[in-house]
């Protein structure tokens, strides 16, 4: 699942330098998906076992940014290194460097 992680991380830069926003709606970043490599994001990520639920999956990752917008169905994705700062892939806090 990491490739398809990567492979979503690609299509928000590519968006991102397109809109110079960080944010694509779920709808969007499955049609990208489908149009560039051919295949429906939500159907991948229910046989690699998250039902249905893209969202858990990017969740799931701590590598995406999720802004919800009035129904469940319809929300927003972000890298979250660009609207969290601070933060590693991994998700984590980045370690604070002590002054000696």
């Amino acid at each position: 699942m990491a490739q398809v992680l990567e492979a979503i991380a690609s299509l928000l830069a590519g968006e991102l330098a397109r809109t110079n926003s960080p944010w694509v709606s779920r709808h969007r970043l499955g049609e990208l998906f489908s149009t560039a490599y051919g295949l429906d994001l939500e159907r991948l990520v229910e046989q690699r076992g998250y039902g249905k639920d893209v969202r858990r999956f990017l969740t799931h990752s701590r590598r995406f940014s999720i802004y919800s917008y009035q129904q469940p169905q319809n929300y927003y994705v972000a890298p979250l290194n660009l609207v969290v700062p601070g933060r590693l892939k991994s998700g984590h806090p980045k370690p604070k460097l002590h002054r000696m």
